[in-house]
This record gives structure tokens, C-alpha cells and sequence, in this order.
């Protein structure tokens, strides 16, 4: 009788693997279709996305002038236009990183380089919102794709100036940490925080802070940001800062590992960002 127990238990034990793997299996290729799928309509969607963009400019330029309500009009489609453009940009980004497609063009970067350019590519976005940087002198150079983390800070800063008022500050720091061996970089904002125990699923693909927000978003951004973070061995998490019990915001906190650069690379360094700048 112990025999068979024991040979009944084995093979019920072997038929719950086989079944969790034929789950795992027809999820990954579930994903893989549906990432495909969105791919595949994202670039389709993106001529014609162009031409609604270049007809408007081309409603407002061409003669005779438009009235005043006509010229509204056209510069609301271009702006929806190039908001959806956007949108199916991330879609393609996210597709991308999960297919394997994008491989890391790593250098040896300072951080203050990549995000001066981050900064200068989302002005409009941080017009109204006060910029205040706190990087640590003795940062090394980074071993990263430099493009893909200027689009992580691109991500990090509008979803900051996105839901925090105007005239705000958005604060940047950066530190060693674990003697050397971690760089900590933290994005913190005084917007109205994260909803409590969703603080790590606002990384999810298609998750938002807010499921009735009215803030316009795919929910991808921070999704995008996870992926580049994590191929680089990185860790990303939002939380919320508190005091006494109240929040004052939210805190993007970054961790990367640091390694010492090959001799050579890095002798000419750009000129460091100021301590506070205001976009």
C-alpha cells in the first residue's frame, strides 16, 4: 500500500508540473501574440496619425486665414494627434524590450550628461515646475545605453510635472550607496502620492495611480522605465514620502550598480549640471 501511495502521489505530482507548464507556455505565447498584435497596429496607426498632424498645420498656414474658433479647432486635432502618437510610441517601445528586439548600446556615461539632455527634451512639459537637482560630487561614470535612460528620465519627469500642481518643485538626487557599489538616484515630486498597497503595480503594463484618472495616459511610461532599469541590473520603485502621517508626494527611486570604467574612458567630461536649475 505504501508503494502505491507513494507511486499515486508521484504521479499526480508529475501531472500538476505538466499542467503548470502547459499554463506558463500558453501565457508566454498569449503575450507574445498580443504584444506582436499591439506592435503591428501601433506602426500601422502612425502614417496616418502623421497626416493628420501635417493637414493641420497645413489648415492653419494655407490661405485665406482661419477664424479664430477654425484655428482652435485645428490646433486641438494636432495636439490629440501627436498626444496619440505618443501613446502608440510607448506601445512600440514596451513591445520591443519584451521581444528582445532592443540590445543595450552601453558606454561609460556621466549621469549629469544624460540628464541634462532629459531635462532638455521635456522643458515645455517642466515650464511650470521648478527643477532642483542635489547630485553628489564624487558620482563615477555610469555603464548604461544612454539613450534608453534619457527616455527613463524623460518618463520619470512629465509623469512628475503630469500630476503634481503648477508652480511645484521636482526635486533630483543622486548617491552612492552599499560603499560604492550602488548609485541612488531619486525623483520626488509634491503631487497627491500613490494609492496605498498599489505602489508596486503602478509598474505594471496598462496600470495607472489612478484607474478614474482623468490625467491622459496609456500606463505604460513607468512599465517602459522598469524594463530599460532591470536589463541594466537596476532596481526602480515608487513610494510615498511621509510626514506625520500625511503625504507629501512621490519618490522614484532608482538603484544601479557601479563598476570602475576601463583606463582612458572619461577623461573628458562635460561641464557638470548647476546645483538647482529651473525649467
Amino acid at each position: 500500500l505504501d508503494t502505491c501511495a507513494s507511486l499515486l502521489a508521484t504521479s499526480l505530482e508529475r501531472i500538476h508540473y505538466i499542467q503548470v507548464a502547459q499554463a506558463s507556455t500558453v501565457q508566454i505565447e498569449s503575450e507574445r501574440l498580443r504584444n506582436s498584435l499591439l506592435a503591428t497596429i501601433s506602426h500601422d496607426l502612425r502614417t496616418p496619425l502623421a497626416a493628420l498632424v501635417g493637414l493641420s498645420d497645413t489648415l492653419v498656414l494655407a490661405p485665406p486665414p482661419l477664424s479664430a474658433a477654425q484655428s482652435e479647432i485645428a490646433a486641438a486635432i494636432r495636439h490629440s494627434a501627436l498626444r496619440m502618437n505618443e501613446m502608440l510610441g510607448k506601445v512600440l517601445d514596451m513591445a520591443r524590450l519584451e521581444s528582445g528586439a532592443v540590445r543595450l548600446r552601453r558606454d561609460w556615461m556621466p549621469l549629469d550628461e544624460i540628464l541634462g539632455s532629459a531635462l532638455a527634451e521635456c522643458a515645455a512639459a517642466l515650464r511650470a515646475h521648478p527643477v532642483q537637482l542635489a547630485l553628489a560630487e564624487d558620482l563615477p561614470l555610469l555603464h548604461l545605453d544612454a539613450m534608453l535612460f534619457e527616455r527613463v528620465f524623460v518618463n520619470l519627469l512629465e509623469n512628475a510635472a503630469k500630476y503634481t500642481a503648477a508652480g511645484t518643485p521636482i526635486r533630483i538626487s543622486a548617491a552612492l550607496r552599499e560603499r560604492g557599489r550602488e548609485l541612488e538616484l531619486c525623483i520626488d515630486d509634491e503631487g497627491p502620492g500613490l494609492p496605498p498597497g498599489r505602489e508596486d503595480a503602478v509598474f505594471e503594463k496598462f496600470e495607472r495611480g489612478g484607474k478614474e484618472s482623468a490625467t491622459p495616459g496609456v500606463g505604460l511610461g513607468l512599465a517602459i522605465c522598469r524594463a530599460i532599469v532591470q536589463a541594466h541590473g537596476g532596481r526602480i520603485e515608487g513610494m510615498n514620502r511621509l510626514a506625520e502621517g500625511r503625504v507629501l508626494g512621490t519618490r522614484m527611486r532608482m538603484t544601479l550598480p557601479c563598476a570602475d570604467p576601463p583606463p582612458g574612458d572619461g577623461s573628458e567630461l562635460p561641464t557638470p549640471l548647476t546645483e538647482n536649475r529651473a525649467s
